[in-house]
């Protein structure tokens, strides 16, 4: 498959829950440009992506991070 080199390759997605930061979702060797990921509800005070790897560029492209409650 073709794979955009500043896409991002790994990446953790992080909640900051009671002032500790949480994995709420992961992906390794990634290649797809828009991705979701479904997970419990937290209740969280801040929300972080770190991106750990791309597909060859030196710096990743994200263009947007959306959150939904589905309840």
């Amino acid at each position: 498959f073709f794979r955009y080199p500043d896409c991002v390759k790994d990446y953790d997605l992080e909640a900051q829950i009671n002032g500790s930061w949480q994995t709420i979702a992961s992906a390794r060797d990634n290649y797809l440009r828009r991705r979701s990921h479904t997970f419990d509800a937290v209740e969280a005070t801040k929300l972080r992506l770190n991106v750990l790897a791309t597909n060859g560029a030196p710096s990743a492209r994200v263009y947007e991070i959306r959150v939904y409650d589905e309840a």
